[in-house]
């Protein structure tokens, strides 16, 4: 939940050149939030903005797709979205009755920034106007954004969490604090084209060959980060001198991460295949410990602060009065 949270927060850098169609006026009442109304017009705002950011990490076929038997993507994604705006105004709420509200002049100045942000990109600002998001609802973006951010703070500073509760969760999770990786650097001789289909068998055998000439001048001791530079058809790592950094098992292709992590630090492998080509590939460093308590206790603390957060929303969402307007929820589409 908190993820979508701080998407929604984020959502204003990703904004979407499709709408909403509905059969609904922007004044009628979505959902009201202890006598507090969410507006046809913020929904379908919000909806609007997170559209095309969805569609750039599942593709633009996600919504017809079923996430259960019956229920469409796209039904389950107005759900999610509504109740995350339902948990934002129940949030900041709670935070106006602690006082924790940003100045008028704080919001001036966030919007302001923004503003400029956007007249700098005239795409943009197109954007916004074909989906009819205006500076109000820009605003009140911005001013909930600070709102969130200092309800957050606030509960960071009051929260009190002893080594007691700490290490028991240590225990409990162990197994997700063991460190199993390695760090390599590779050079990738490809027998794909840039559209990823298989070379030709003459071709394939004069990369293997180059990979071959490679690999000798490697083991006689030429610098393995120069050779990448040269000759690594992996564009993303080569001017990096093949680095990869670390990685753990599971993040690389089968017969390169079986050969990785059989190999010494300082080893270098023989000519690997894979279905990208054929790699060189110099081991740096492995790790392949059980990371002790006081090593990952700040990793704790900051993952039981963020679990208590999210349970802090969740019961000040089961508190508030909340009542929705089915039918309107129904008609508006996207």
């Amino acid at each position: 939940m908190n993820k979508i949270i701080t998407l929604i927060l984020s959502s204003l850098l990703c904004i979407s050149a499709v709408g909403c169609s509905s059969k609904v006026n922007d004044n009628d009442v979505v959902v009201s939030v202890n006598g507090k109304n969410i507006t046809a017009k913020q929904f379908e705002s919000t909806l609007a903005l997170y559209k095309e950011s969805f569609e750039l990490m599942y593709g633009s076929t996600i919504w017809d797709n079923e996430v259960e038997e019956g229920v469409k993507y796209r039904d389950k994604f107005k759900e999610i979205m509504l109740d995350q705006m339902i948990d934002i105004e129940a949030v900041c709420q709670q935070a106006k009755k602690d006082n924790l509200v940003p100045t008028k002049e704080e919001v001036d100045k966030s919007f302001e920034e923004f503003k400029k942000s956007i007249d700098e990109d005239e795409e943009y600002k197109k954007k916004l106007k074909d989906l009819g998001i205006d500076d109000t609802y820009l605003k009140s973006q911005q001013e909930q954004e600070l709102i969130l951010q200092k309800y957050k703070e606030n509960f960071d500073k009051n929260l009190k969490i002893s080594d007691e509760e700490m290490k028991k969760y240590y225990e409990e999770h162990k197994k997700d604090y063991y460190k199993d990786e390695v760090k390599a650097s590779h050079i990738l001789i490809s027998t794909v084209d840039d559209n990823g289909k298989e070379l030709s068998e003459a071709k394939k055998k004069e990369a293997k060959k180059k990979a071959e000439e490679i690999l000798k001048k490697a083991k006689n001791g030429e610098e393995f980060s120069e050779l990448a530079k040269d000759n690594s058809d992996d564009t993303g790592s080569a001017s990096q001198g093949g680095d990869l950094g670390y990685f753990t098992k599971g993040q690389m292709v089968q017969p390169f991460e079986d050969a990785a992590f059989s190999l010494k630090s300082g080893e270098i492998s023989d000519i690997v295949e894979s279905e990208y080509g054929y790699h060189i590939i110099k081991v740096y460093d492995k790790i392949d410990k059980q990371l002790t308590f006081d090593e990952v206790k700040d990793e704790i603390k900051a993952t039981l602060t963020e679990d208590k957060y999210i349970k802090n929303i969740e019961e000040i969402s089961k508190k508030a009065k909340v009542e929705k307007n089915e039918d309107i929820i129904k008609k508006i589409k996207f």
